[in-house]
């Protein structure tokens, strides 16, 4: 049966944790990008979409760091 729900880690190899950090180093850029698009305290349109396109950048992220580390 699979580990569907990880119960138990498996060690990631440095490649993989280089991959991983370099995946939410570039993360971390663009969601700076995105941030200083706006005012912060900004309600609008426009805060909306850059609210929608980080919570799509985090699960972007996610999914590539499941790819690196399956």
């Amino acid at each position: 049966m699979s580990d569907t729900f990880r119960k138990e880690y498996k060690p990631l190899s440095e490649e993989a944790k280089a991959q991983m950090g370099a995946i939410k180093d570039q993360a971390e850029k663009l969601e700076g990008l995105f941030n200083g698009a706006l005012n912060p305290d900004e309600r609008s349109e426009k805060a909306r979409c850059i609210a929608i396109a980080k919570t799509n950048l985090e699960q972007a992220i996610m999914w590539a760091v499941k790819g690196v580390t399956s």
